[in-house]
């Protein structure tokens, strides 16, 4: 049972992984069928007559899948979505939209009005569609324009919950009944996500994983690692007795873990 939960949490949290398709280059728009190179997934309004039944959303083949899934009858629970409507448009297109996981590094918009000021876009232009389909971006925040995180400054542990103005990974031990549900290890918006992941069942094949070891506390922390892509310029350190001289430090506390969880520090 700990294996199948395990193995549905490192899903759940798939989206951070190594190399994410970057934004805007990494990713085309096509009405005239999926694209060489590419995985895509179909953006599809059955009522539309205009040929809808060949556009795709694609990103670059050999990328990290990012979880972006589209739905033309409402959003998806569970994930962040954005309308994408064009109103000149009568073909029920009011209902339809595109999702991404809730810890997407993405963030997307939608104009029907050309290009929004301030973000990078990507045309959607249907040309068989006579219904203003030539003015409609979807949007994001350029990764390429995006700082590097740097550590510790733009990092924090937080043992109660997502902080607003960050973005999160969960630091979870299933035996542990201390309250480990709502620890966060997360990093400010603004920046680049860094692709880190968590695991609780041991180092992730083909990332540079560092071990987050509590030798006090009985509950299996020996086979849980923080892991980063072997590209990261984070190279971690982790103690639990206190700062690594010589090392910058960021501490890690549970104030309600009774096994000595106030002098542990990730390093770099």
């Amino acid at each position: 049972m700990r294996t199948l939960l395990l193995l549905s949490l490192m899903m759940i949290g798939a989206v951070f992984t190594a190399d994410l398709p970057t934004w805007p280059t990494d990713f085309r728009w096509s009405s005239a069928g999926r694209v060489p190179g590419y995985d895509c997934i179909i953006i599809l309004e059955l009522a539309d007559p205009h040929t809808w039944s060949d556009n795709y959303l694609c990103w670059r083949s050999g990328k990290t899948n990012p979880g972006i899934r589209w739905q033309s009858w409402g959003p998806i629970s569970g994930m962040r979505c954005i309308r994408i409507l064009e109103t000149a448009d009568p073909h029920t297109w009011s209902d339809n939209y595109l999702c991404e996981p809730n810890n997407s590094p993405y963030k997307f918009s939608w104009s029907s009005a050309g290009a929004i000021a301030g973000k990078s876009c990507l045309q959607w232009h249907e040309f068989a569609d006579p219904h203003t389909w030539d003015d409609n971006y979807l949007c994001a925040n350029s990764q390429l324009q995006q700082r590097e995180a740097v550590f510790p400054e733009d990092f924090w542990f937080h043992s109660a919950g997502v902080l607003s103005g960050y973005d999160c990974l969960r630091i979870l031990e299933l035996a542990d009944p201390h309250t480990w549900n709502d620890n966060y290890f997360c990093w400010r918006q603004e920046v680049r996500d860094p692709g880190m992941r968590w695991s609780m069942a041991g180092p992730i094949s083909g990332m540079r994983c560092t071990r987050i070891l509590e030798t006090a506390d009985p509950h299996t922390w020996s086979d849980n690692y923080l892991c980063v892509p072997h590209s990261s310029k984070l190279h971690f350190h982790w103690s639990s007795a206190g700062q690594i001289r010589g090392r910058r430090c960021l501490q890690w506390r549970e104030t309600a873990d009774p096994h000595t969880w106030s002098d542990n520090f990730l390093c770099v």
